[in-house]
């Protein structure tokens, strides 16, 4: 998703930001071109956009502040969901090797959204250092430098074949 969709989603999420907080929607819709809002994928379009998101990062942080519990309980669902899909993803590259490193860059968006969501360790790291190749930044390099190598160090590089 390249940043000007980052900013379309941040756009059309920030302002419905309180009312997904407020509802029991894990994944809430926004429209048919925009993919369902929910915590990581706002803290990642924020990420990925760094100091272009400022504006967003202002006022996610005000309702963030406002709604601290509704957030924390948001938050503790996603990672939830996050780490099966993410779990899912690595259980689909144990049995096929080539399709799952192919796969990689749109699946390591799901680890990402861990570390944004709080959970800077997770147990499947072990193994995907174990079949982790060092490489270049998995998508559009401009997003890079928002990304430290040394916390995301899985967006730089891909999973052997």
């Amino acid at each position: 998703m390249p940043t000007q969709k980052d900013h379309h989603y941040l756009a059309a999420g920030v302002p419905e930001l309180e009312n997904y907080l407020l509802s029991r929607e894990l994944y809430y819709p926004l429209s048919l071109e925009l993919p369902q809002l929910t915590l990581g994928g706002i803290l990642l379009s924020l990420a990925r956009m760094g100091t272009q998101a400022a504006k967003f990062e202002a006022e996610v942080g005000v309702i963030r502040s406002k709604w601290r519990a509704a957030w924390d309980g948001k938050s503790s669902r996603e990672i939830k969901a996050r780490s099966e899909l993410w779990l899912n993803y690595l259980s689909e590259y144990r049995a096929d090797h080539k399709a799952g490193a192919r796969l990689y860059p749109q699946n390591v968006r799901y680890r990402a959204m861990l570390s944004l969501l709080g959970k800077a360790e997770e147990d499947s790291d072990a193994f995907v250092k174990s079949v982790f190749k060092e490489g270049k930044f998995v998508w559009e390099e401009e997003c890079a430098p928002n990304f430290s190598r040394e916390t995301f160090w899985y967006l730089y590089g891909t999973l052997k074949e």
